[in-house]
């Protein structure tokens, strides 16, 4: 996938009137999940991007010492990867992160082979790793507005949801 095909299906998942541009989102998501996951493993993320979309990904690379110390990536939980996408995007509030999120996170999934995204998840702590692994449901279009209920209801799942892996 080139890097126009790849922000025009975040633009597409964000919607018209999101609140930062799909490159912002696109920059924090992919820097705040470098950031989390293993050397190793954001290695084989990075081998998948086009070129131009390498330099977004390589923003998270702060962590790297201290990867290479200790073979993982920073730790940090599911809230914290919200608001540190919340703030390097820009974004006013907890659900635009959690759309943002969601919207790098299904077009990420797209551009990798199956092992990868298997690899992605297993390296992410839950819940974090079941806002992976639920990105994709999300479709595309403008964030939607549930009446009575907070974007994240419909869209987080639970910190004690059994992912199906867990109900074998």
């Amino acid at each position: 996938m080139d890097k126009r095909t790849f922000v025009n299906k975040v633009r597409e998942r964000l919607g018209d009137r999101f609140a930062s541009t799909p490159e912002e989102s696109i920059r924090a998501v992919f820097q705040t999940l470098h950031e989390r996951l293993p050397e190793g493993q954001a290695g084989h993320i990075a081998s998948h991007l086009p070129k131009e979309l390498k330099t977004e990904w390589e923003l998270g690379r702060g962590a790297t010492l201290r990867r290479q110390i200790s073979g993982t990536g920073a730790s940090f939980d599911r809230d914290e990867f919200l608001e540190r996408v919340r703030q390097r995007a820009g974004l006013p509030t907890r659900d635009d992160a959690v759309h943002a999120t969601r919207a790098v996170f299904a077009t990420l999934q797209e551009a990798l082979p199956e092992k990868d995204r298997q690899d992605t998840a297993g390296a992410l702590p839950q819940p974090l790793r079941g806002l992976w692994e639920t990105a994709a449901v999300q479709g595309t279009g403008p964030r939607p507005d549930p009446a009575g209920q907070r974007y994240e209801d419909q869209w987080l799942p639970s910190e004690h949801v059994e992912t199906p892996d867990q109900l074998v």
